[in-house]
């Protein structure tokens, strides 16, 4: 019987080894609040389609998520027939390394690509790998190793990312793979354009998803759960079974989503929110930059409302389309703040091999000149953090520049997002505390729950806030949330002045790069040691190895 390996990039990650800015193991805080220091929530995030595919093939197969050199060394003299890596453009050279390290040390295994970074052409990639994935990944490996073709909805594997604030854990999110691609098509997006602009529905029904939300729940019945599904409120009959079985459970979930206006605003905010739904991604690109997904509701409504009734919103803005000057991106950042979301996300438009905007630059000649000489280069800046095409009234340094200044603008006005979230769990356990919705007064007592165990954190905000009138804000919010639930009591008070110091060392070991690696985590699928379903993969994995100079990230 045949062996795999899968393997995500080997650590370490990050500019101090000669990475992008925003390439590392943390989304939220690489590319969210990456100007918000101590206050910078932090959250592991894996490759998480590896696991996805070993829990739904037949043979023995290893998973390994960011091993080292020495520990994927380690690893492939343990015989593998094929080894598959994960990668994106930006990280091509960490996959160019590891490929000549396995055909060092494992010469007869058959190495296979996958991932956003076979968005490369095959000229590029062929002399790296063996077989190339450009599709959905546990179809294409169970092909590829002569095992029968299995009909969705597959093996939903455990996947479980913790999430700490001032290096304590605060909460866990178990991660629920709804489906793949999205028909929008925007002219920028890699993952619309890598599956042709079709939406591939991995859980079919609402009911399928909902079952994978139980099954985390058995774990931990107050877990957190993100859906992802590029749009998940576009199938609006699955969306609206998932909430029939909400409803019919009665039991309030918190659930975490990425939505389009265009789709959002074919639901009352009270449908979406008997959905479980209080946190959601969407896409505010530009006030002018027209695309079909922005069409619906004013975007300000929306805002304003979902705030109101307790959503977080994670806003994510575009920076260097044509039509922007310095002042046109200040209006609309000024537009943005007014309406106060959760995070805030600024990316720089970019063109991605595939996508209609990388067609328009390379046939107009827009790239800069060093895409050409020195593509590699290319690879390594394609993270929304370079500007790489000409614009007519802005500089690469303007707009790199500008984007700086927004990160800054959105943490110095609206101060750290974590009190930014908490007054919107104030304002859901506010609205629907007295509401004639049995669930829904169930879901603001989970506002109240959740509240409660933020007393420590606001003594830091009420300190170290990035302003006089932020730290004004932080105290007065404070005041209304014990106004409500109550005062804190002893243990949290001891808590509270116990964050003072895990607060000033978290925002001084991200400065000074300390404790920022993760260690390996290995699972075993059908091997020796099956993965256990109590215990989630990606926090707790069935063996480690440790190197001495790896520690967690704080």
């Amino acid at each position: 019987m045949k062996k795999v390996l899968l393997t995500s990039v080997c650590r370490p990650l990050g500019e101090a080894y000669g990475d992008a800015p925003s390439v590392g193991y943390e989304l939220l805080h690489g590319q969210v609040t990456r100007a918000q220091g101590m206050f910078s929530p932090r959250s592991l995030h894996t490759q998480f389609s590896l696991d996805y595919i070993a829990a739904n093939l037949d043979v023995p197969t290893t998973v390994l998520q960011y091993p080292s050199r020495q520990e994927l060394i380690r690893e492939l003299k343990k015989g593998y027939d094929y080894v598959g890596i994960a990668f994106i453009m930006a990280t091509f050279h960490i996959m160019e390394e590891m490929v000549q390290l396995i055909r060092k040390h494992s010469p007869g295994t058959k190495i296979i690509l996958g991932s956003y970074g076979t968005v490369l052409s095959d000229d590029v990639l062929k002399q790296y790998g063996d077989h190339i994935c450009r599709e959905e990944g546990v179809a294409f490996m169970r092909r590829l190793l002569g095992e029968p073709e299995i009909q969705m909805p597959y093996a939903h594997p455990t996947v479980i990312n913790p999430m700490r604030i001032f290096g304590k854990k605060v909460s866990q999110s178990g991660m629920v793979f709804a489906g793949l691609g999205c028909a929008n098509g925007c002219d920028f997006c890699c993952t619309s354009h890598f599956f042709k602009r079709r939406h591939i529905r991995l859980l079919p029904s609402g009911t399928d998803i909902y079952d994978a939300v139980r099954r985390y729940h058995e774990i931990d019945p107050e877990m957190s759960i993100m859906v992802m599904d590029e749009d998940f409120l576009l199938n609006k009959r699955r969306a609206m079974e998932f909430r029939d079985c909400v409803v019919k459970e009665g039991k309030a979930i918190s659930v975490f989503c990425f939505a389009s206006v265009r789709a959002l605003s074919r639901y009352t905010v009270t449908e979406i929110m008997e959905m479980g739904i209080d946190g959601m991604w969407i896409g505010y690109e530009g006030t002018r930059s027209g695309y079909e997904k922005q069409s619906g509701r004013p975007v300000a409504e929306v805002f304003t409302e979902f705030r109101e009734h307790g959503i977080t919103i994670l806003a994510s803005m575009i920076l260097g389309f044509p039509y922007q000057t310095p002042e046109i991106i200040q209006e609309e950042l000024d537009g943005l703040l007014s309406l106060t979301p959760a995070f805030s996300q600024f990316l720089i438009y970019g063109p991605v091999p595939g996508t209609p905007f990388f067609k328009h630059v390379k046939d107009n000649n827009l790239f800069h000149e060093y895409v050409e000489e020195t593509p590699k280069e290319f690879y390594r800046r394609a993270t929304g953090f370079f500007s790489v095409v000409k614009h007519n009234e802005m500089t690469a340094a303007e707009i790199e520049s500008i984007q700086r200044n927004c990160f800054d603008e959105d943490f110095r006005r609206l101060g750290p997002s974590i009190y930014r979230v908490v007054e919107t769990w104030l304002n859901g356990y506010l609205k629907w505390k007295d509401s004639n919705i049995p669930i829904m007064r169930e879901k603001a007592q989970l506002f109240a729950k959740k509240l409660r165990k933020t007393y420590p954190a606001f003594l830091p905000g009420k300190l170290f806030g990035p302003t006089k009138e932020v730290r004004r804000r932080i105290g007065a919010l404070q005041q209304r949330v014990h106004l409500e639930l109550g005062k804190p009591v002893r243990l949290q008070k001891v808590e509270a002045i116990g964050a003072i110091g895990t607060a000033v060392w978290s925002g001084f070991a991200i400065k000074a790069n300390l404790f920022q690696n993760p260690r390996l985590m290995r699972t075993e699928y059908r091997g020796p040691v099956p993965p256990r379903e109590s215990e989630p993969i990606s926090s707790n994995p069935i063996s480690w190895l440790d190197s001495a100079d790896d520690t967690p990230i704080t």
